[in-house]
């Protein structure tokens, strides 16, 4: 199960050739730039003890407003344009985040190993999870009854009986104390805990945000049915991401604290077909849209050439990584629907 691994770029922004927009207030940035026009480059470099570089980009800015600016009524106002420039200057000093290379999942996961449960709550949940992780023995032991239905050794009354105890034996699902412990083949571990109470505390690191939820009871249901869209694959895997301690992530600029941050969707799929290899990330949380857009530009930046997709070589494997937000609600700005699907069937 390959992951993407990173490493800080070796250029500074103001050497960078793509551009990360500094996000400002309309009137602030008139303010900064005719500030800046009126105190001139020399001034500008002695008081704010930068390099000339940076000057002179800030200078080359000011004067390519919709290449180096995302202005916006909305942002709020700070109408002090020394602090202002001292913000951009940090932002062309930035350095953001390169594609090192795919590695092999070790320790990046590790949610599951952290899930902690009230003292009391203990010996129930064990039970109940030590039953769930039985279930794949179910399959067998039908396609043994089947066996023996087919070579006459068994009656239909003896086969439907023993088909009823086994329903009865091996569970896919049991609720205990409102958290769901379920089976899902495909996920990357078994078995997997849920609940539909976002307030839930007595479980620590399981899944419960009404978003995430959703869309593991949807893709159950999916998976479930004929000819879906997994069946194609050779073999496939999935597991939701903690962000809180999990470390699969996509950079990308957060203009509200002028760093690169790492945005780490809810849940990575692996899919393996021939020599092609799929990592697709998906995040149904709902978010701000224009969060949503900066995650989506990071990962434009990492895992797309043009408008495609980016192939990378690995190991014999073509590796290809996809973003899709999964919400009944679309993004509004056209150049970023391709990432949006409202069902899992798209």
């Amino acid at each position: 199960l390959l992951i993407p691994v990173y490493k800080e770029s070796e250029k500074m922004l103001v050497d960078e050739n793509y551009t990360i927009k500094f996000e400002i207030n309309n009137d602030d940035y008139e303010l900064t730039k005719n500030y800046y026009n009126y105190i001139g480059d020399k001034i500008a470099l002695i008081k704010f003890d930068c390099q000339p570089k940076i000057i002179n980009k800030i200078k080359e800015s000011f004067n390519s407003k919709e290449q180096y600016y995302k202005t916006d009524s909305n942002i709020a106002t700070i109408e002090k344009p020394e602090i202002l420039i001292k913000s951009i200057i940090n932002h062309f000093s930035l350095r953001s985040k390169e594609f090192k290379e795919f590695k092999n999942l070790e320790n990046e996961i590790i949610h599951f190993k952290q899930i902690k449960i009230s003292k009391d709550k203990v010996n129930n949940i064990k039970e109940t999870i030590e039953k769930i992780k039985i279930y794949p023995q179910k399959e067998s032991k039908e396609k043994e009854l089947k066996e023996k239905f087919n070579n006459n050794q068994i009656s239909i009354d003896d086969y439907t009986k023993e088909i009823r105890n086994l329903d009865e034996e091996y569970k896919k699902e049991i609720i205990s104390n409102s958290i769901k412990i379920k089976y899902i083949k495909n996920h990357y571990y078994i078995p997997i805990a849920l609940s539909e109470n976002e307030k839930e505390t007595y479980l620590q690191h399981i899944i419960k945000t009404k978003s995430e939820v959703g869309f593991i009871n949807e893709l159950e249901n999916y998976i479930q049915q004929e000819n879906n869209f997994f069946e194609q694959f050779d073999w496939w895997f999935f597991s939701k991401i903690d962000e809180t301690i999990d470390e699969v992530y996509i950079p990308y600029y957060q203009p509200k604290n002028n760093k690169i941050e790492k945005f780490k969707p809810d849940f990575i799929f692996w899919l393996k077909k021939n020599n092609q290899y799929i990592i697709l990330l998906i995040d149904p949380k709902g978010s701000e849209h224009s969060d949503a857009y900066r995650k989506i530009d990071g990962f434009k930046r990492i895992f797309e050439k043009g408008n495609d997709l980016r192939p990378f070589d690995y190991d014999g494997y073509i590796v290809k990584v996809v973003l899709k937000y999964f919400n009944p609600k679309p993004l509004e700005l056209v150049e970023y629907k391709s990432f949006w699907i409202a069902s899992v069937k798209e």
